[in-house]
């Protein structure tokens, strides 16, 4: 018997199960019927919706593909829904109704068929109307409802149905949602309170007569929010006055009177305005909602003593606006040539030099688009200074052979020098060191942000002519600027020239002219700092050195190094540049006359030194952001 009855339970509650089942799934089924049945019906009037076709798409959206379907195949097809959802897939032969039945399904959209057109929009599933209840005691006059999320009309329906009292509401209030709660109250109190729980106000026309209305209608006209086709939320102003629209498929015939009567703004349209569009935006301003919503039409519109005009423009600028755009952080030379084509497009722009300034004028919304550029380029650009140091590092190395006497110093332990008048210091080795190590790669070598002990090490390697200083400037340039030293020295040559004139009995005629050969140092460095404060430098050195002449009437000799680098380095950081080597070479001899000259006594009874040293071009670059 306990097993008969276990049977029982699991049979009555797989039942229960499957229909509980049937019917959460009922609704949708029954939207892919209705779809299913329309497309058929298309189908069967047009039999081009029959034809197969293959395609293969990736993250297109929706709404092109069904108008390229459409183009493709002469079909006649709307669409009524938003660019925001995209497809990828494949089909082979896949017939044209299938697939608008496959899109439709996968997202929740739905068919209506006009004739021959056919409109895909979005799917708005049905909305179950609550239960409303309302219970009235004749004998004590009392009344008790309950009701969420119903219907305005409903209820004033039902509430007259069960206490004989109508009450009276505007049509325009007839689908407004309403919600309350009582228990055993009066019909009069009832009236008040489902009024007041949902912010509408109760006039009393006689014992069985109420009206329901918004405080806004009691000067006569129907609030201007419900004047007009918009779902719940498809439109909204908030008490800033910035607007969220979530409309899919709308027409600016009667978005513009809507959000006008919203903010309150008197307007004026001058010409039809029919063109469907669709607008999702959140908490903007006015002058951003119209841009945005007439991007991609004819239409514009300008203030006049605080009135909106709207119009077509038809190419005559109807509305054409001069606008001042000042520069708040940089200077207006080139920011014309900054600006793309296409938002020069209808727009006469002017440069006013004396108060930093442009002057544009054309249609509105181009001036809203081209300010908004502006704005976005006009930045504080920084302003980089840079410490620069060329040194020439000399690395000598000398030979010696043969024995000389001589007195020579104590060791020191310490490297002593003067860094500034009054003033000597005392370095460690291992801060010489550093600087040495710094020369002897070929490579750049980010030394981080030094002290005072860099440069005293820097001047007492100068004075016991380990490095030479060329030149120690300080640049300032903006960011994005090319900064350029130059540097250098001129040298004149004598030029002569023999001319003969005649043939039997010629004229020897000497000419001679004076003529230049410069040798420059030039230094070019342009500075882009990034956000995260880190500079990057393109970095352009040559130097050019005159030496020894020929003969005395030659051209001097010019020796030339150069190198380019691109570097990255933190705001203050010292980096050293160079590595390019240049070689000399000398040699010296003494010792007792001729004997010093025998292979084997001159190294008894002579001295001989060869030396070589080789120079070394690098530059020490700190970058700082003023």
């Amino acid at each position: 018997m306990k097993r008969q009855l276990i049977i029982c339970l699991l049979i009555a509650f797989t039942a229960f199960a499957n229909i509980a089942g049937m019917q959460a799934q009922a609704p949708d089924s029954l939207r892919l019927h209705s779809l299913r049945t329309k497309l058929d019906d298309a189908m069967r009037r047009d039999s081009l919706y029959a034809g197969k076709m293959d395609f293969t798409v990736s993250n297109m959206p929706v709404n092109e593909l069904v108008k390229s379907i459409a183009q493709t195949n002469g079909l006649n097809i709307h669409t009524g829904f938003g660019m925001e959802q995209q497809i990828t897939c494949s089909f082979k032969q896949i017939r044209i109704a299938d697939l608008l039945y496959f899109i439709c399904k996968e997202y929740a959209l739905d068919v209506e068929t006009d004739g021959n057109i056919l409109s895909i929009i979005p799917y708005h599933p049905p909305v179950m109307e609550p239960e409303i209840r309302i219970d009235y005691a004749p004998t004590e006059q009392e009344v008790s409802f309950d009701f969420s999320g119903a219907k305005l009309a409903d209820v004033t329906r039902k509430f007259a149905e069960k206490t004989g009292t109508n009450v009276i509401i505007p049509e325009n209030l007839s689908g407004k949602r309403v919600t309350s709660f009582g228990k055993s109250m009066t019909i009069e109190n009832a009236v008040q309170s489902i009024a007041a729980t949902n912010s509408l106000t109760t006039l009393k026309k006689d014992e069985t007569t109420w009206m329901l209305f918004q405080e806004e209608e009691r000067e006569g006209g129907l609030p201007l929010r419900n004047r007009f086709s918009f779902r719940p939320n498809e439109l909204d102003v908030d008490s800033l006055g910035l607007i969220t629209a979530h409309i899919t498929n709308g027409n600016i015939n009667t978005i513009v009177p809507g959000i006008c009567g919203l903010l309150k703004k008197n307007y004026f349209l001058t010409a039809d305005m029919n063109h469907t569009t669709g607008i999702q935006v959140e908490k903007v301003d006015l002058d951003t909602f119209l841009r945005i919503l007439f991007t991609g039409t004819d239409f514009t519109w300008r203030i006049e003593e605080g009135i909106y005009l709207f119009a077509r423009n038809n190419g005559t600028d109807p509305f054409s606006s001069v606008k001042v755009l000042p520069m708040k952080y940089r200077t207006v030379e080139k920011v014309t040539e900054i600006i793309p084509a296409t938002l020069k497009k209808g727009v006469e722009i002017l440069v006013f030099p004396e108060l930093n300034s442009l002057v544009v004028s054309g249609d509105r919304s181009a001036l809203l688009r081209l300010s908004t550029f502006i704005a976005d380029i006009d930045r504080s650009v920084p302003l980089i200074s840079i410490d620069v140091i060329i040194v020439d590092a000399s690395d000598t190395s000398t030979r010696e052979a043969g024995i000389r006497f001589g007195k020579g110093k104590e060791p020191s332990g310490a490297s002593q020098g003067t860094f500034s008048p009054g003033l000597d210091l005392s370095l460690s080795a291992s801060t010489i060191n550093r600087l040495l190590n710094s020369f002897s790669d070929f490579t750049s070598v980010n030394l981080g942000k030094v002290g005072p002990n860099f440069y005293a090490g820097l001047k007492l390697l100068e004075e016991n002519d380990i490095v030479t200083l060329r030149s120690t400037p300080k640049l300032s340039t903006l960011n994005g600027h090319k900064a350029t030293l130059k540097s250098g020295e001129m040298r004149y040559y004598k030029e002569s020239q023999t001319n003969f004139i005649g043939t039997q009995n010629p004229l020897q005629t000497n000419s001679y002219q004076w003529k230049n050969v410069e040798a420059n140092m030039t230094l070019e460095i342009l500075p882009y700092v990034s956000l995260d404060s880190c500079i990057t430098l393109k970095v352009d050195l040559s130097q050019s050195e005159f030496t020894e002449q020929v003969a005395e009437d030659a051209p001097p000799g010019t020796t030339n190094r150069s190198f380019n680098s691109i570097i990255r380095v933190r705001n203050q950081e010292m980096v050293l540049l160079g590595g390019i080597e240049r070689n000399l070479t000398g040699k010296t001899s003494s010792g007792l006359p001729f004997i010093a000259r025998i292979p084997v006594l001159r190294w008894i009874f002579g001295y001989s030194s060869r030396t070589k040293k080789v120079q070394k071009l690098n530059v020490f670059i700190k970058p700082t952001i003023i």
